[in-house]
């Protein structure tokens, strides 16, 4: 499993426990085969960081037999997602963005989670006109096969999944 973990005596606002620090595969996952080793990566939610995950994960994404397509909206959607917790997740400090991912039959699961403050529930998920931003969950929306986002004032995850091509029935890239 590719992983990063932080010194030792790092607040990452997780559990002090170390077996819930987000060392082991989530129970949902580990009953199934996994044909590529998991990704998982625990960074400072700042945007040079948020780069390195996601050339990282591209990385991960080329033990995988992907066409180019799929692997730029994997890397995409990821990008936006964490580049959305390094720009909003913790606005009275710095906190931490875990990215995991997983290659399990014909789909590659991309997990992007943080600890900060939520998504706010009467954001519209829809770009403003004159806004700068807002445009990084209708992005994500547009190029997964499903996407999922989940925000308390605990934090945010959001589950993106894709199901190309090139993985069902063994078909070649």
């Amino acid at each position: 499993m590719y992983r990063h973990t932080p010194d030792p005596g790092v607040d990452t606002g997780e559990s002090t426990d170390a077996d819930q620090a987000g060392t082991t595969v989530p129970e949902h996952h580990a009953a199934r085969a996994v044909t590529t080793a998991p990704f998982e990566e625990l960074a400072p939610a700042l945007p040079n960081e948020m780069a390195g995950l996601r050339r990282k994960l591209l990385h991960w994404l080329g033990e995988l037999t992907l066409d180019p397509d799929s692997k730029h909206d994997i890397t995409l959607a990821t990008y936006e997602a964490l580049a959305n917790v390094a720009a909003h997740a913790y606005p009275s400090g710095h906190g931490w963005a875990r990215l995991q991912a997983v290659h399990e039959g014909d789909a590659v699961t991309v997990t992007v989670s943080d600890t900060g403050c939520g998504i706010s529930a009467t954001r519209p998920r829809q770009a403003g006109l004159r806004t700068s931003g807002g445009r990084g969950l209708l992005l994500i929306d547009k190029v997964t096969d499903q996407a999922d986002v989940d925000s308390t004032g605990q934090g945010t995850t959001v589950t993106m999944t894709w199901r190309p091509a090139a993985l069902r029935h063994g078909n070649p890239a």
